[in-house]
């Protein structure tokens, strides 16, 4: 009678990630990576299986496809993060197999993650320079997902210097033309009722989606100003030659103008002093104060500047 077989123990597998897994990643976000395995005696061990494994169910196969230098590596196993924010593992395992007449035993490898909110940009534009007090005036405010998600119907609020809300607005169905995923809205506020500077926020409202998202805020300034009472008439020349100079820029306190080609611009302006200034590329920069009480013309005369000499001036 034959003797009885002899059960032969299997070798010891050791498995390793080829390059680092981030720890933290983003809900959503794909991941990447490459399982390398190596026994003692340093053996060809291509095609032999790998399995992925999350929550005891296999995921992903994959063989073991390169050797060399006595360590054999699979291609890449590609996934996703979970949609929700937390703490996950996958296992890496090699399920009990032979290879080349050769059994080697189970052995696994756990990938520990955690999820993190995706975040988001704002941004506001369209903004007046200035407003007149307790009038309506409008804004664009957009916002754009690290995860290019779908953000339509999401909320944006605008608060005051308070933190009081002064309006709100929701994204429309698509993307802003010409941009990758920057969905936006319009939103109507009143001016305050005092005249200064201003600075309020516009915060993108995170909660109401259906990935998570961190919240984001920015802020914007704006000037108020009174209903503007008079007339001021500026001409603008170049001195010596008395020429006018047209596309001066000019500020008036928070208002804003630009010479035409006979180097005149009208500003209308509450009373008050103000601080003139205008600025051209090609003059120096010229700033003065104005009292305004009535109509009243300004002249004003800038110095052209010198010319950049050449090296073959």
């Amino acid at each position: 009678m034959p003797a009885p077989s002899e059960s032969v123990s299997a070798e010891r597998l050791s498995l390793a990630l080829v390059g680092p897994v981030s720890e933290e990643v983003p809900v959503c976000s794909g991941i990447s990576f490459k399982v390398k395995a190596s026994c003692a005696a340093g053996s060809d061990l291509r095609g032999g299986r790998i399995n992925l494994l999350a929550q005891e169910e296999v995921v992903a196969t994959l063989s073991l496809i390169d050797f060399h230098d006595g360590v054999n590596e699979t291609g890449a196993f590609m996934l996703a993060a979970p949609d929700t924010v937390g703490a996950f593992t996958w296992n890496v395992h090699f399920l009990d197999q032979e290879i080349g007449g050769v059994r080697y035993e189970d052995a696994s490898l756990p990938i520990q993650i955690r999820t993190k909110p995706l975040q988001a940009s704002l941004a506001v534009w369209d903004i007046p320079s200035s407003v007149l007090i307790g009038e309506r005036f409008t804004i664009k405010v957009g916002a754009k997902s690290s995860g290019a998600c779908q953000l339509k119907g999401a909320h944006v609020e605008v608060r005051d210097e308070s933190g009081g809300k002064v309006g709100e607005g929701a994204f429309g169905d698509t993307p802003l033309p010409q941009t990758d995923a920057l969905f936006w809205t319009e939103i109507s506020l009143t001016a305050p009722s005092r005249a200064g500077t201003h600075s309020w926020r516009a915060a993108f409202v995170a909660n109401e989606l259906k990935l998570p998202h961190e919240a984001a805020s920015t802020t914007f300034g704006f000037s108020t100003v009174k209903r503007p009472e008079h007339r001021l008439m500026v001409k603008v020349v170049e001195n010596d030659v008395a020429t006018p100079i047209a596309n001066v820029q000019l500020g008036v306190g928070p208002y804003r103008a630009a010479t035409d080609d006979a180097g005149a611009a009208d500003v209308h302006v509450a009373a008050g002093r103000y601080q003139l200034d205008l600025w051209h590329a090609e003059f120096e920069f010229v700033s003065q104060e104005v009292e305004v009480s009535q109509d009243t013309a300004v002249q004003v005369e800038l110095t052209r500047l010198p010319k950049e000499r050449t090296p073959w001036d």
